[in-house]
Order: structure tokens, then sequence, then C-alpha cells
């Protein structure tokens, strides 16, 4: 299976801590951009694949794998 998304994290909101997810669709070259809290939804607006990809790696996301040097805290 290809790797489809490429997912970066620009900064974590101070108030309750979630981070902002911009997932780079690496065909379309389309970033869409979540906090933490909304991707459960996403299958709401037609972006279920985007879900099942994040959500997958939701463990990864909220230990900081995604994280790096430039993240805002």
């Amino acid at each position: 299976m290809k790797k489809k998304f490429k997912i970066t994290i620009p900064f974590i909101d101070r108030e309750d801590g979630g981070r902002f997810i911009d997932a780079l669709d690496l065909q379309t070259g389309i970033t869409y951009g979540y906090y933490e809290s909304e991707v459960r939804s996403l299958h709401k607006i037609g972006l279920g694949e985007l879900e099942n990809y994040l959500m997958r790696r939701m463990h990864l996301i909220r230990s900081g794998a995604y994280d790096d040097a430039e993240t805002e805290k």
C-alpha cells in the first residue's frame, strides 16, 4: 500500500494541549488542517479515508512522534 498522506504537527494549542494536525494528500497536493479533537468527525464531511489514516496513527500523534523542532508549543 502506497503512503497517501504526510502528517505534520505545526503547533500545539496552549489552552487544551491538543495538537493541530496538517495532513498533506500526496496524490492531490491538498493540505488538510484539523485539531486532534475534530478527527473523529471527518467522515461527516466526506473525508473518511483521512479519518481512518489519522485514527490508525493517533497514538503516535498524541505521543509526539510527528512533532519536530519547529512545532510551536
